[in-house]
């Protein structure tokens, strides 16, 4: 299996576990759903690097579940870990000067779903919860 194959499957099966992770947290089977997501980042880790950002979407849905589970210091700290891959993405990929800011409270709150991180006034860099709950 050539290289892009390879990443291609890793990238649909760590989707997969996130996927499935946010439906047993939702379901209250965090163990299961946690395992999901451990599995998840090694995976993006092992395959695409930790700066990639596919590993940012696991980490936002991994740290829903951390303050869901009474682990809310962890839980920021992995949001900010994963604020911190997007900035770098966009900064790489966008083309021109770009403002990124930081993550407006009420997606801190949970009352938002998505935020914009990052704009060239063509591109915009949107992160997205996943779920309702959490950060």
């Amino acid at each position: 299996m050539d290289r892009g194959a390879t990443q291609e499957t890793a990238a649909v099966t760590a989707r997969s576990f996130v996927i499935w992770g946010e439906e047993l947290s939702r379901r209250g089977r965090y163990a299961a759903a946690e395992k999901l997501y451990q599995r998840a980042q090694c995976l993006v880790e092992r395959t695409f690097g930790q700066q990639h950002p596919m590993m940012a979407e696991v980490l936002e849905c991994y740290s829903d579940l951390l303050v869901r589970t009474n682990r809310r210091a962890e839980g920021i700290a992995m949001k900010g870990r994963s604020e911190e891959i997007w900035r770098a993405y966009a900064s790489r990929f966008c083309r021109t000067q770009i403002q990124a800011r930081s993550l407006p409270s009420c997606w801190a709150e949970g009352r938002v779903r998505t935020a914009v991180i990052a704009s060239d006034g063509i591109r915009t860099v949107h992160i997205r919860r996943v779920s309702s709950g959490g950060i």
